[in-house]
């Protein structure tokens, strides 16, 4: 009669033991935890990037002055009347 008060205990603590030390135990869990972590890092990074991007859109679609800055300084593009004068890198 004591022997079947043992089994679950055994049970027990065999089911405990095996899901913690098995290939799919605790270090599967710890890899994961710490792959969590990097996604939340890389989500909060992508969020901050994501209200950046929001906010040169809304200067785009609204501010006229904005757009034409973006316009010259990355498409060099010119006024009518205008004349583009590229002087070389290397002058002394």
């Amino acid at each position: 009669m004591r022997f079947l008060r043992y089994i679950p205990l055994s049970l027990g603590l065999f089911v405990w033991f095996y899901a913690l030390f098995s290939p799919k135990g605790l270090p599967d869990f710890l890899k994961l935890l710490i792959i969590k972590r990097a996604l939340k890092s890389e989500i909060m990074e992508l969020k901050e990037q994501n209200k950046h991007l929001q906010e040169e859109l809304r200067k785009i679609k609204t501010d006229p002055l904005y757009l034409e800055h973006l316009a010259r300084s990355q498409l060099g593009m010119i006024r009518d009347g205008e004349i583009l004068i590229i002087l070389p890198s290397n002058l002394p």
